[in-house]
């Protein structure tokens, strides 16, 4: 069976009052390709040679304009949002009338290429390229931070065919959007309402044994409440609310953390698909939340897709795990190679 959808029909936030909640519409992700289809390795377009296929990149690493890049971040042809033409003033329903039927769904959509090479896993990036990839999201970051039409903005990975992931070449994503998503609203809230919130957290996961490694500036823990087995949270361990200020060096802490929980992974479950999202505070918050930026904590959420999302987690909102946060706090220790590189 096949479809024809209006391809040129731009993103928009459609509201539905019943769930109070918003969908984004996005028809021209339909055609996005797919080589996990069986398309031709040759075809791929985040390759090196093959750069001709994409938009010209708004940043690479580590010389800018050069071809000899080795992660650059590109437009996505194929967004879930994306800026209104210039002199185009934005919608009312994006602060004044919050719930709109349909809006356009402003903001930024990008792709970051972590490798010029077609490898499948971020195990096969060197290190010093993969904390290249981080450095360069962050120095992107900065500079979406300072757009007033931009709140709040994260970095995304899906990895493998079940997290959603369409194409094999290494690479996640970057979306900055105009609006603060209600999980970003919610966990503000619980800040404000309990201060000590994250200090809580990590102390609760010490206690019981649920803390995978400590870094010098974050802590990898199995939360107490996963959605799936081996869900992993990497915080902060100081209050920061923003991903893009802190000083480059512990971006090789963020690498080590995501390939290292990535081979440990792999050894538990080979071939298990997963996906990792940061959470940091918002750029432009509401008065409302002001209060929750001295107690944020930014962190990197990382959730395997090990077992499919069915009837009851869609129907309630509630997850189901099948394994006990501290027995994969565990496994994961005895299972990685947590030691920095020296």
């Amino acid at each position: 069976m096949s479809f024809s959808f209006d391809q040129s029909r731009e993103p928009t936030i459609h509201y539905d009052p019943l769930a109070n909640r918003d969908i984004f519409l996005a028809p021209r992700r339909a055609d996005r390709p797919n080589d996990l289809l069986n398309r031709p390795q040759e075809d791929c377009p985040f390759c090196r040679e093959n750069a001709g296929l994409t938009p010209d990149p708004v940043q690479q690493w580590p010389v800018a304009d050069s071809l000899d890049w080795k992660s650059r971040i590109i437009p996505n042809a194929y967004p879930v949002v994306e800026m209104k033409p210039s002199g185009h003033t934005r919608d009312a329903a994006d602060s004044s009338v919050p719930h709109q039927k349909i809006v356009h769904a402003s903001g930024v959509h990008e792709v970051v290429i972590e490798s010029p090479l077609h490898i499948e896993s971020v195990l096969e990036v060197p290190f010093n390229d993969w904390v290249g990839v981080w450095k360069l999201c962050q120095y992107r970051m900065e500079q979406l931070s300072t757009n007033p039409e931009i709140a709040w903005a994260m970095i995304f990975k899906n990895g493998g065919i079940q997290a959603g992931a369409s194409l094999a070449h290494v690479h996640s994503q970057l979306i900055a959007i105009d609006r603060i998503p209600p999980t970003i609203s919610t966990k503000c809230q619980q800040v404000i309402r309990q201060p000590n919130l994250f200090e809580n957290i990590l102390s609760e996961a010490k206690s019981e044994n649920r803390i995978v490694h400590t870094y010098k500036s974050f802590v990898a823990i199995v939360p107490s409440a996963p959605r799936q087995p081996f869900e992993v949270w990497l915080i902060r361990n100081e209050p920061s609310c923003f991903f893009h200020t802190e000083p480059p060096s512990q971006m090789e802490e963020v690498a080590h953390f995501t390939q290292q929980f990535v081979a440990a992974l792999n050894k538990l479950i080979p071939s298990a698909s997963y996906n990792w999202w940061l959470h940091q505070f918002p750029f432009v918050p509401s008065p409302s939340l002001n209060k929750a930026a001295a107690h944020w904590h930014w962190h990197l959420e990382v959730l395997p897709r090990i077992a499919p999302i069915a009837g009851f987690e869609l129907g309630t909102g509630y997850h189901i795990s099948t394994i006990p946060p501290d027995t994969t706090a565990g496994l994961l220790r005895e299972t990685g190679s947590w030691k920095e590189p020296q």
